[in-house]
């Protein structure tokens, strides 16, 4: 990331905003903040000091999650991207799988270890044949290297005597002068990106204490909501799950009962069409597998016969058809009857031809199309 901060004349200010890199020079780009800027005046540069700290702070730590990473999960996660800025890191590298808690948090004991020891931070030039013989060395495939190349180490300021308790890189950008200056590290999210590729977010400095300040503050309303101690609020939580299932399993005994109830009546007021059973209603909202087990008693207590339930549910309207495999060759399907109702009901589905759902969202519509679908099962019954 570019420096940020102001370039000052005698006739005016230049916010500057981003500096990168142009050919041979450097762009600064920005907004004239007051007066005017003219070509020949003398300057005075002022860069943002404490966002190029911040900078500096997640850059060292990303050189230290490298490390962590490789004495953690072993050699072969190789970087494949990162992303410094002044509120975090962002490092991409090669694992098949996410990292356990276990892991993470030996990789956050390593970096802050290191930080905790003040380890020197220092660069060298060297010429590049001679970088890449270094003992340990991290280079991002496929990058471009100048000759000679800068080699940041972290924890020995001789590169070519450092151990596997040091950090060394091919790195041009700025960096701290010691661990220290880091303050303290944290992971604060993982995530997949590609196949076998893994990117952690990690923050540093102010932004890690900004963090757990904030995962405090959570912690303790949380704990406040439990009316519970902080290191009580995972096994509050545990009891809570366990009596959502309780009464989650309740709800589902409650609502079989239901829908029983309202499917037997839907087969007491259900017509005859020549022989064909039909039978049209609303019932309560439940899981469509249990809509499916009702649907199949219906056609064993009916032979014969075209059944459609709907039921509303959150704003929204689901649909589930059933026809016997006697009415098939005559073109009667499931699927077919189930799309063409659900239109009706501002939706779509098929499926099918014994047994078909749809869904909508017009939940208002629902009983004029109940009403249809009797009247649609009478026509393709030639009644």
């Amino acid at each position: 990331m570019g420096d940020t901060g102001t370039i000052t004349t005698p006739t005016g200010v230049f916010r500057v905003e981003d500096t990168q890199r142009l050919g041979d020079g450097i762009l600064h780009s920005g907004l004239v903040e007051s007066g005017l800027i003219e070509p020949g005046q003398s300057a005075k540069l002022d860069v943002d000091a404490r966002r190029r700290r911040s900078i500096m702070r997640h850059h060292t730590t990303t050189h230290l999650l490298n490390w962590a990473l490789r004495r953690v999960l072993g050699g072969a996660i190789d970087q494949k991207g990162s992303l410094v800025d002044s509120e975090k890191t962002r490092f991409d590298f090669a694992h098949e799988k996410a990292l356990s808690p276990e892991e993470i948090t030996a990789v956050e004991d390593l970096v802050n270890g290191r930080i905790l020891d003040n380890a020197s931070v220092s660069s060298t030039l060297l010429p590049l044949a001679d970088a890449k013989q270094l003992p340990g060395v991290r280079a991002v495939f496929g990058e471009k290297y100048p000759d000679p190349v800068r080699v940041v180490s972290v924890g020995s300021t001789d590169p070519a005597k450092a151990d596997d308790s040091c950090s060394i890189e091919f790195c041009g950008g700025t960096h701290l002068r010691s661990t220290g200056e880091a303050g303290s590290f944290q992971i604060v999210s993982q995530e997949a990106v590609g196949k076998g590729v893994r990117r952690i977010t990690a923050v540093a400095g102010e932004s890690a204490l900004k963090t757990r300040r904030e995962q405090s503050r959570l912690l303790a309303e949380v704990s406040a909501q439990l009316a519970c101690k902080p290191e009580d609020v995972a096994s509050r939580v545990e009891a809570l799950r366990e009596e959502v299932k309780k009464l989650q399993a309740n709800l589902k005994k409650a609502a079989s009962g239901d829908l029983a109830g309202a499917v037997d009546k839907i087969l007491a007021e259900a017509i005859s069409v020549g022989g064909t059973t039909v039978g049209t209603g609303e019932i309560p909202a439940v899981a469509p597998d249990q809509v499916r087990v009702q649907l199949d008693r219906l056609r064993q207590k009916a032979g014969s016969s075209i059944f459609l339930l709907g039921w509303r549910e959150e704003g929204k309207v689901g649909l589930m058809a059933a026809v016997s495999d006697d009415l098939h060759p005559k073109g009667i399907e499931a699927g077919k009857m189930v799309g063409e109702i659900a239109k009706l009901v501002g939706g779509k589905g098929g499926g099918p031809k014994g047994m078909a759902q749809a869904g909508g969202k017009e939940p208002e519509k629902l009983p004029d199309a109940l009403a249809e679908a009797k009247a649609l099962a009478k026509r393709l019954l030639g009644a």
